[in-house]
Formats: C-alpha cells, structure tokens, sequence
C-alpha cells in the first residue's frame, strides 16, 4: 500500500513532466529573464520534494543526507533523461543549465520536505 500511496504521486509527476517536454513549443514570457530556469526549479522542486518523501517512506532507516542525495540524484538522472527527450522532439532544445535548474531544483525539494517533514514530526511531540 505504501508504494502506491507514495511512489504514485512521483510517477504521475513524471508523466506530467515527460508530457509537457513532448509539446512542440512552450511558451514563456520573453520580458521576464531567465524564466524558463525559474520554470526548471519549481517543476523539479516538486519533483525532488514528491521523491524525497517516497523514498523516506520506502527505506526504513535513512538519515537526513542521504535522502538529499538520493532525491537529487533522482532529479538530476530524471532531468537528463528529460533533455534527452526534448533533444528528439521538433522545436525543442536541449540545455545544460536547464538540466542544472532541474538538480538545483530537485535540492530545494528535498529540503523543503526535510522542512515540512521536522515541522510535522515536533507538532506529533
């Protein structure tokens, strides 16, 4: 039941993202620097928040470190395999600082659930 209830929510995280990635053109503001790379952080924040509480509810004995490795890793692996994909569909482009917005994204994730995860834990005290 555990892995449905937590592995899910990534999985169909990871569809929406692979979905998006097949759309010919997405557009952002031009006006607005860099925006794209904000996009890039908050989809893999998500992304690394969803994976970080998957995997703290998958393995029993898991300190705080290498849950942030582990979610980062996942981010940053999810994140090349996305540029690799984009790399076949018309229109689309791949770029390393997207890939790292991703990573960087998928860190801010994992904190932020380390975050919510400690908030949570001292109410239950």
């Amino acid at each position: 039941m555990n892995l449905i209830r937590f592995w899910f929510p990534v999985l169909v995280y990871s569809g929406i993202i692979f979905y998006v990635s097949s759309l010919e053109s997405v557009e952002t503001p031009q006006s607005i620097p860099h925006f794209d790379k904000v996009c890039h952080l908050a989809e893999y924040g998500l992304f690394g928040l969803l994976l970080a509480r998957a995997i703290s509810h998958s393995v029993t004995r898991i300190d705080r470190a290498t849950l942030i490795i582990c979610a980062v890793i996942g981010a940053f692996l999810y994140g090349l395999s996305d540029e690799f994909h984009q790399s076949f569909v018309p229109g689309r482009t791949t770029d390393v600082m997207d890939l790292a917005a991703d990573t960087v994204g998928g860190l801010l994730g994992a904190l932020t659930y380390i975050f919510i995860d400690n908030i949570i834990t001292k109410r239950k005290d």
